[in-house]
């Protein structure tokens, strides 16, 4: 295996975890290949690829077209900025 090929293979973990970009478009053209690449040649995560697949289009066809009213738009921001990560520093780190 060339080491070009070992850099474009992807843990199966990481496949799943970027497949909503894909459905999404959000993912460049590369990244789009080595994705398809390895769906193409894993089972598992095909499978897992057609159930995310199957739920984005449930989802859109239930909930298409629906916005979140803007109340509730309003307080997602709010507390997504008042949300904040805390880390514990020990007494040796100070």
């Amino acid at each position: 295996m060339s080491e070009q090929d070992e850099f474009e293979r992807l843990d199966c973990s990481a496949v799943i975890a970027d497949v909503w970009q894909m459905l999404d478009n959000e993912c460049d053209e590369a990244s789009r290949a080595r994705l398809q690449r390895h769906l193409d040649d894993c089972g598992s995560c095909l499978e897992a690829y057609g159930i995310e697949e199957r739920v984005k289009s449930l989802v859109s066809r239930k909930c298409g077209g629906e916005h979140a009213p803007e109340g509730l738009r309003q307080r997602l921001t709010l507390e997504l900025r008042r949300t904040i990560i805390v880390t514990e520093v020990g007494p040796d780190e100070r």
